[in-house]
């Protein structure tokens, strides 16, 4: 019970922090379920190593609505659903860069999207799957697997989500090897 009451107390601590740092940063925190989201992918990102040769620079998100907006001149329609946006696409784009140029070979980037509820958007059918994570399987959003030569590489990642992106802060984490190499947030009013 003691362990409970403190977990709660730091809980409400670690969420007037994040409040703090999100007022000073200027962007909006909208309510609990986004602190709380902070505050759990925080704790999962304390504990992750990064890679000691592979980082991700440049790293640009754009979302888009549908499909249409991009090729598909098919229209369909939606019930209106004051939870949800009206976004279904994730475009990220980003330099893979080594520090090391004699890291070569064939190597899989996978991208965690995490909602603002601190779920991991993970749909096989989508792409996804599972990979090894600090010794203990986590859901990847995405996977491209690529060639590296000791060059910077540019790497893009198209994911349609089968439903729509939820209001509030989602979170992007790159990893290769099971290292991270890289981060973005990006929110949704």
């Amino acid at each position: 019970m003691k362990k409970h009451v403190l977990l709660i107390k730091e809980v409400l601590v670690l969420n007037s922090v994040n409040r703090i740092i999100m007022n000073r940063l200027g962007k909006i925190v909208f309510g609990l379920g986004i602190a709380v989201c902070l505050f759990s992918a925080t704790n999962s990102i304390a504990q992750v190593k990064t890679h000691s040769s592979l980082r991700a620079e440049n790293l640009e998100v754009i979302l888009v609505k549908d499909i249409q907006h991009i090729s598909d001149t098919t229209h369909h329609t939606h019930a209106h659903d004051p939870h949800k946006s009206s976004y279904k696409i994730l475009h990220v784009n980003f330099m893979l860069v080594s520090s090391d140029p004699s890291v070569t070979g064939y190597k899989s980037v996978m991208m965690r999207l995490i909602d603002p509820h601190g779920v991991d958007i993970y749909d096989p059918a989508a792409g996804g799957g599972l990979f090894n994570l600090n010794g203990k399987e986590t859901p990847y959003t995405f996977k491209v697997s690529t060639k590296l030569d000791g060059q910077p590489l540019k790497i893009d990642f198209l994911y349609n989500h089968p439903k729509h992106f939820r209001h509030g802060l989602h979170i992007i984490e790159l990893y290769v090897d099971g290292l991270k190499i890289g981060e973005e947030h990006f929110v949704i009013k």
